[in-house]
């Protein structure tokens, strides 16, 4: 696999394109900002996937569940398996040369978005956070840190 290093033009070219128009803003936000740590991403990861709620002026009035199928948690399962293994599921995948970020995006999405059954777009917002998590905070250390 070609390694992929956080390029701020290249991840808002792929937000502009993949990411719904709804979304797009906050996320390219989240990509200029030098400042963010991988709390953020993952808070933010888990507002997208419905997991977390954003403090605001609507009252959540539902139950919280403990569901062990978490979305957020599976699109991190997928890019870690993706970045951090050699694993036999990505394997062609991590060979091509031409292996870009707007790729990496497309090919967790819709890895995910068939196991949980949802169309791609409604999950790509979140897959491009977790993609720039692993890449503003450091391949290796995310790798470590979120080792199961």
């Amino acid at each position: 696999m070609s390694d992929l290093i956080f390029n701020t033009n290249e991840f808002v070219d792929a937000i502009n394109e993949l990411v719904p128009s709804y979304q797009r803003k906050s996320i390219i936000d989240i990509a200029q900002d030098e400042n963010s740590i991988e709390f953020d991403f993952d808070k933010f990861g888990m507002m997208l996937t419905g997991e977390e709620n954003k403090i605001g002026i609507i009252v959540p009035t539902g139950a919280p569940s403990d569901s062990v199928n978490s979305m957020w948690g599976a699109i991190k399962a997928e890019v870690f398996d993706y970045i951090c293994t050699t694993s036999r599921k990505y394997s062609v995948e991590r060979k091509e040369a031409g292996v870009t970020i707007k790729n990496v995006i497309t090919i967790i999405a819709t890895a995910i978005a068939s196991s949980f059954h949802i169309a791609v777009g409604v999950i790509t917002g979140a897959v491009t956070i977790a993609l720039m998590s692993v890449l503003k905070v450091g391949k290796n250390a995310w790798c470590a840190v979120n080792k199961k």
